[in-house]
């Protein structure tokens, strides 16, 4: 029988038994697959094989995590692998739930490192599948691809890394675990990317970054014993700004010639890593590659959260609908989003209303999973011109489901740790128009989202003293 997903099921991979079958599976994924045998490559009724069709699609889309020594649970990069699990294949990609590429597809501008699957190629698995997942002539195997190890951009100019291992207990739960690496800048520095080696790929899961200028990342790691600290919804501090996000399968890449995000000096980075027992004691010391702007830098790039931390979600309730909103008050251009939500989440949309009315969709995630949350960068730059109001629309479920922390439900606000929740939309701006190599310029983008915020905080202190 095919698994049909649902996102209450408790967590990344899972799914329900229900008695359908594989074309219903792929009828709802939004396809029709055609009982004669053909489809979209061509007349032919003769089924796809594996080193023709599958294989390709394999190398290209699932690899990069299911290989030797990566987090993958198995390899697909033999015929026999792929036959063993060529039902289960089908069903998970006519789900869509991998590869775990959450975005939907056709919606907002095109993101860099897509690595969903198209109708075409999800067709071709799910009848190798029903066909019986026939090996096909060895001459058409493609040879297998090689996949560049160590740092992906080469060397870092700056390597980043914790003091010691830390330990993954056996049987152990997912664990959120904060490093506090010191950069020990002298002097403010532009990032033009970022890459990650997690030292043992079979227990991390992804990993993100964040800028701490107030040593308060410090303070927790000094109150909490062994090397980092518990964290969860992020670095569990009051102030910081978004880095960059790695998770298996993402391609490292630098930003746009002249555009960098300023790392102040004696700043620290923080971070944050997704850890998952293998079900045996585990050691990992993750390493961040830090690589430094080579061309002079005219923009600089900020993260912006679009945050609603005035809510309540009711216990039992299975769709409430939380939005957040953002005025731009400068002309900005946007380079990429970061939907963040915990536990009950189960959908969100980041979408963009422009000074004359006009809506586009930037992203929209149909079935939200914490464990699959990420960075999305668009293929070209999104300009947001003064006036424009970013909305961020999500639902959250707080029923009795096997993902949420709290047995029995109970009321939820916005919180940094696992039994809260949260209602953001990252987005990554640069100033329109800015330019940083003309003597005597300034980026005052900070200043100006700052002063947007006190006007904030005063008309709220304003109004509760009427």
């Amino acid at each position: 029988m095919a698994r049909m997903l649902d996102y209450r099921d408790g967590g990344a991979g899972r799914s329900t038994y229900r008695g359908v079958g594989i074309v219903l599976a792929a009828w709802l994924a939004g396809m029709v697959v055609p009982a004669s045998g053909a489809d979209e490559r061509g007349k032919s009724k003769a089924p796809p094989t594996f080193t023709k069709h599958v294989a390709p699609i394999l190398q290209q889309k699932c690899q990069n995590c299911h290989r030797r020594h990566q987090i993958g649970p198995f390899g697909l990069e033999t015929y026999e692998q792929a036959r063993k699990r060529a039902t289960d294949i089908a069903t998970v990609v006519a789900d869509r739930m991998m590869p775990p590429w959450k975005p939907e597809r056709g919606v907002g501008p095109k993101l860099k490192h897509d690595q969903s699957l198209s109708r075409e190629e999800i067709a071709i698995l799910v009848d190798w599948a029903e066909a019986g997942a026939p090996q096909g002539d060895p001459k058409d195997l493609p040879p297998p691809p090689r996949f560049k190890e160590g740092w992906k951009l080469g060397p870092p100019d700056l390597v980043l890394e914790p003091s010691e291992d830390f330990t993954i207990a056996a049987g152990a739960p997912d664990t959120y675990r904060c490093f506090v690496l010191p950069t020990n800048l002298a002097q403010d520095a532009y990032v033009s990317a970022l890459d990650f080696q997690p030292g043992n790929p079979r227990v991390v899961h992804h990993m993100n970054a964040f800028v701490d200028t107030t040593g308060d990342g410090r303070k927790r790691d000094e109150a909490e014993p062994g090397p980092g600290y518990t964290c969860f919804g992020g670095p569990g501090i009051a102030s910081f700004e978004e880095l960059s996000f790695w998770a298996t399968g993402h391609e490292a890449s630098h930003l746009p010639e002249g555009i960098g995000q300023r790392l102040r000096r004696q700043s620290d980075v923080i971070l944050q890593v997704h850890y998952h027992s293998t079900g045996k004691p585990e050691r990992d010391r993750p390493r961040v590659g830090v690589y430094f702007s080579r061309a002079p830098v005219k923009q600089a790039l900020h993260w912006y959260p679009v945050s609603n931390s005035k809510f309540v979600v009711k216990a039992g309730e299975p769709k409430a609908e939380i939005r957040a909103s953002w005025f731009i008050p400068t002309d900005v251009e946007a380079l990429a989003v970061s939907p963040h939500m915990h536990s009950l989440g189960r959908d969100m949309r980041i979408l963009v209303t422009y000074p004359n009315g006009r809506s586009q969709d930037l992203i929209n995630i149909p079935v939200w999973d914490p464990s699959w949350q990420s960075s999305y960068h668009f293929q070209k730059p999104v300009p947001l011109p003064q006036g424009s109001v970013i909305k961020v629309v999500a639902h959250f479920d707080n029923s009795a489901h096997a993902r949420n922390p709290n047995q029995p439900p109970k009321n939820v606000k916005w919180g940094q740790t696992a039994d809260d929740e949260m209602c953001e939309g990252f987005i990554a701006v640069v100033k329109k128009g800015q330019d940083l190599t003309v003597v005597r310029a300034t980026d005052d983008l900070p200043d100006i989202f700052a002063e947007q915020r006190l006007r904030k905080v005063i008309k709220e202190i304003n109004r509760k003293n009427r």
